[in-house]
């Protein structure tokens, strides 16, 4: 790498560490264009190369339903007049001209194709399962305000209960349906409660849960 690569190098390492995502080598990089040159995406390189098999996609999904983002590889090309280096990630599909890149350098264009593809997966991956984590989390909270609105219906029903015992007629076929009411009540206590517990044991110490 030349000066002017490594001047670029070590200003995004400066500007982005905060992004590193656990990997020293990972920065959040904006304005991508202006020290980077494009090559392209993964499955392009892959394809242009004869080697379409290896990626035969175009991205992989940030959710379950396939409906969201889609994080696609892409490889750029750091400057330099010697050797070609090239650095790989994927853009961001929200921001343009922005990217989430690995500055492990390759010199090989179709192994930096090959490394970005596996790089937006894993990535892809990581955000399926925070979403997948936030909506357990948020179904939690529902479930504890629907725990105590049954407990708060059951103990209104057998209040009421007491008090007409003592001011009328008893109505076995009224106080039948009434308790029957109350156990189903509870039932819905048990079962919800089991959906929290089932719900903490898979997401519970899960990035995205708790926020």
């Amino acid at each position: 790498m030349d000066q002017e690569g490594r001047g670029f190098a070590r200003r995004v390492a400066q500007v982005s560490a905060h992004e590193s995502h656990g990997d020293k080598n990972v920065r959040w990089v904006e304005n991508v264009s202006r020290g980077l040159r494009r090559v392209g995406f993964a499955d392009e390189i892959a394809s242009a190369e004869g080697c379409s098999r290896m990626i035969d996609h175009k991205g992989w999904f940030t959710d379950d339903d396939q409906q969201g983002d889609v994080y696609r590889g892409v490889v750029y090309q750091l400057p330099s007049r010697g050797e070609p280096l090239y650095v790989y990630g994927y853009d961001d599909p929200d921001n343009e001209d922005c990217a989430l890149l690995c500055f492990e350098t390759e010199t090989k264009k179709l192994e930096a194709a090959r490394r970005a593809d596996r790089f937006a997966e894993v990535r892809a991956e990581e955000q399926r399962e925070y979403q997948n984590a936030w909506r357990a989390g948020r179904r939690v909270e529902e479930i504890a305000e629907e725990i105590a609105k049954y407990r708060k219906d059951a103990l209104a029903i057998g209040a009421e209960m007491r008090a007409a015992k003592q001011t009328v007629r008893v109505a076995p076929t009224i106080c039948a349906t009434l308790r029957a009411k109350i156990y189903g009540l509870y039932n819905e206590i048990r079962e919800a409660r089991k959906e929290r517990d089932d719900l903490i044991d898979d997401f519970g110490e899960r990035p995205g849960f708790a926020e």
